[in-house]
């Protein structure tokens, strides 16, 4: 901790003799015109200004309540310059809920910096609260979306999947292009894991890809709808229809496992406590400690349960939600649980644990969002479509659904 402050310490002294030197081959320019904007986001900023080609802008931000000058921001622990930099220029690395101050100035050559602009303070905060307008992608209805690593380029893809096989891949989660079509399927979920993309679906089908430009398919044993898959990094399972689950260690070939349930199971989630959770009809809670030795609980519903996540923050809190609104919560990796207000009575579909929240997603475009599990709060999804799955990472969610609709929110 003493070296990395110190380390700090000298960078900030470092950047303020360049920002105060002289001698340099230039000058210092005003700042820019009509100020700054600075629009907040899940632990980043987004800071923006009219630019003069003929000049190179610092920018200048640190967490704190007051305003933040070219003189005095050095004075602020976690003090940054960022230097020689265009708009609009991405600041991550934030905290939510924090204030930061934020001021540009610029000059010309090697000169000393100009004025800096007003200071401007936001507080990021997590997503999920706006969305952007929504974006279709063909006609059939995507179920699952999933985020990683594709070995035609080596770069990160989100994939959505759906009905009829359609597949579509972004690298940003705002657009989407075609990806290879899943064959001979409806897709359900998808994930990526195990070093590949998997997808599953209807009448027991696995495929996988390393690519996204082909998909082999993988024996599951089982005619039975599979409707979702987790994976705790070593082995994935799959759960579906009429209590079928499957396990693998590769993703190509898959093992039953019996459990005591012949409901359909619609959800699963893993924790790094090393526990597995799974949810289906009729109020139905599974759990396990290795994924192959199950248990049933009690989840004090008859409501069929669509999906369930797990929180890791101080403790693992495990939310699991279903058809009319429900919402369950436990705290003791899925051995009770107990249901919150809803702020819907819409069937919920799937849900996400961030790290700082959790956001579902359901019918006619219902979004709800909640740091506890507890208390929760609607959202306004600008869709009011059937939301099947949601993802969150990279600062932001994608969530999809009927027809091909793709939102996000940052």
């Amino acid at each position: 901790m003493f070296l990395s402050s110190v380390r700090q310490a000298l960078a900030a002294l470092f950047v303020a003799v360049l920002v105060t030197a002289c001698g340099g081959s230039g000058d210092p320019a005003p700042a820019p015109t009509g100020g700054i904007a600075v629009s907040p986001g899940d632990g980043k900023a987004t800071v923006t200004w009219q630019m003069d080609p003929n000049v190179k802008y610092w920018v200048f931000y640190a967490p704190t309540t007051s305003a933040i000058t070219t003189a005095n921001w050095t004075n602020f622990p976690g003090s940054v310059a960022a230097m020689n930099v265009s708009s609009p220029y991405v600041v991550t690395g934030l905290v939510n809920g924090f204030t930061y101050g934020f001021t540009v100035n610029g000059r010309t050559g090697d000169a000393a910096g100009g004025p800096g602009s007003p200071s401007v303070s936001i507080i990021p905060r997590p997503a999920g609260a706006t969305w952007s307008a929504p974006q279709v992608l063909g006609s059939d209805t995507l179920r699952g979306i999933t985020y990683g690593l594709s070995t035609a380029d080596s770069l990160g893809y989100y994939l959505a999947a759906g009905d009829n096989g359609s597949a579509f891949k972004s690298r940003d989660g705002l657009t989407f292009t075609a990806a290879a079509s899943v064959p001979n399927t409806n897709v359900n979920a998808v994930i990526y894991n195990l070093s590949k993309y998997m997808a599953v679906g209807a009448s027991g089908i696995i495929y996988t890809s390393t690519d996204l430009n082909t998909w082999t398919p993988a024996n599951a044993a089982t005619g039975q709808n599979l409707n979702a898959i987790a994976s705790n990094g070593t082995i994935a399972i799959v759960v579906g229809n009429n209590g079928t689950v499957r396990s693998t260690a590769d993703g190509i070939v898959w093992t039953g496992v019996t459990v005591p349930t012949t409901q359909n199971l619609y959800g699963i989630t893993y924790t790094a406590a090393g526990y597995w959770v799974a949810v289906g009809a009729g109020g139905t809670v599974l759990t396990s400690a290795d994924g192959v030795t199950w248990t049933a609980a009690a989840s004090g519903t008859t409501a069929d349960l669509r999906a369930v996540a797990v929180q890791a923050y101080t403790t693992y809190t495990y939310v699991a939600v279903g058809d009319s609104g429900t919402i369950l919560r436990s705290t003791d990796n899925g051995a009770t649980w107990t249901a919150q207000a809803s702020p819907t009575q819409s069937n919920l579909l799937a849900v996400s644990a961030a790290s700082t929240q959790f956001l579902v997603t359901g019918s006619s475009g219902t979004i709800a969002t909640s740091v506890d599990g507890i208390t929760w709060t609607s959202r306004a999804s600008g869709t009011t479509t059937d939301l099947y799955a949601v993802i969150s990472g990279l600062a932001q969610y994608v969530a999809v659904g009927s027809g091909g609709v793709t939102i996000n929110s940052q």
